[in-house]
């Protein structure tokens, strides 16, 4: 019997090229900068912010300062200057941006309207509203409607932390971020922060990050700066992934986590304050407990065991690192605050 000749083997398919580096973009120069201390930086901040409630302008410091203290300082004083002039340029309730947020209050919840306030005014006075909450009732829930950009929102819960609460925060935010899977933005970058409070002064277990690769702050600064995106961060307007900052049609989650974290915050701080589809204002959602309504007065020191069981295990507790007491900020920004001027950009 004859044996049937063998087929010739099929040619391997031709290797497919590696995609084109992104092009290179001329970088902007260092803006100059000045060092400055973290409690002159708050002091300014507090004096830019003199038309508003003044607890709520100290906590807005506070927090808006931390950004720059912990080394985001896209997240700082850059972002209240930003917030300041967006909030003299929007429109849409006529109240210029100034005052504190009005309320509605029932039982353990609480809805504001910020009525186009910048962003951490919002949040330090939702914050504070789901803390007088907390303490009466053992848990607050505030929702808010038309707020301005918030930046990084750790700091805010951070202060309910060391106030004996446990805090949560989430911050919706405009379109930019595809699905998993997906080629088109349908959510911000959506982020989130929890904190619980642990055992000595100041201190506080805070999770606090974006449910995107990277923040739209970030993608910016690297536009300008002419650096490249990291791998997986970003498609460009095709549909393709890019790593050019110059060049983004929408951003990619942080993983399928990320990508079901930021639907979970667009539902809760867009769908329920109406905030998804507002052209100009954004969504907040803020829980504040209080351990003592749930039996967990030692809350502080389970927690601090809780961060030595993830530091043997080779973790770092997020929440752990002090903030710089000095750094720089850009000469612009620190002069837009200067009080001699007015105050305010």
């Amino acid at each position: 019997m004859s044996v049937p000749a063998r087929r010739p083997a099929r040619p391997a398919p031709p290797a497919r090229p590696d995609p084109p580096p992104p092009p290179e973009r001329t970088a902007v120069p260092a803006t100059p900068t000045v060092r400055v201390d973290a409690a002159a930086a708050r002091a300014r901040a507090r004096a830019a912010l003199a038309a508003h409630d003044p607890a709520d302008a100290d906590l807005a410091a506070r927090a808006v300062v931390a950004g720059d203290a912990s080394g985001w300082p896209e997240f700082g004083l850059a972002l209240l200057v930003r917030e300041l002039r967006d909030a003299r340029e929007r429109t849409t309730t006529g109240r210029a941006g100034t005052g504190a947020p009005s309320a509605v209050v029932t039982g353990a919840t609480a809805t504001l309207d910020a009525h186009d306030l910048p962003g951490p005014v919002a949040l330090a006075a939702a914050v504070r509203r789901a803390a007088g909450l907390a303490r009466g009732l053992g848990v607050g829930v505030v929702a808010v409607r038309h707020a301005g950009g918030t930046g990084r929102v750790g700091a805010y819960v951070r202060a309910l932390a060391e106030d004996g609460l446990v805090g949560v925060a989430l911050a919706q935010s405009p379109a930019t971020v595809a699905p998993y899977g997906g080629t088109a933005p349908v959510v911000g970058t959506n982020p989130l922060a929890v904190a619980v409070p642990r055992a000595g002064q100041g201190r506080a277990l805070v999770v606090d990050a974006a449910t995107s690769a990277v923040t739209l702050a970030d993608a910016r600064r690297r536009a300008r700066e002419g650096t490249p995106l990291p791998d997986g961060a970003a498609l460009g307007p095709d549909g393709e992934t890019t790593r050019d900052a110059g060049a983004v049609g929408a951003l990619l989650p942080a993983g399928l986590l990320g990508s079901l974290l930021g639907l979970t915050v667009e539902a809760l701080a867009g769908l329920l304050t109406g905030a998804r589809g507002d052209a100009v204002g954004r969504g907040l959602w803020v829980l504040a407990l209080d351990p003592r309504a749930f039996g967990a007065e030692d809350l502080a020191d389970r927690a601090d065991r809780l961060g030595d069981d993830w530091t043997r295990a080779g973790g770092r507790v997020p929440g752990d690192r002090p903030d710089a007491e000095t750094f720089d900020v850009d000469r612009d920004v620190w002069d837009a605050l200067d009080p001699a001027t007015g105050g305010t950009p």
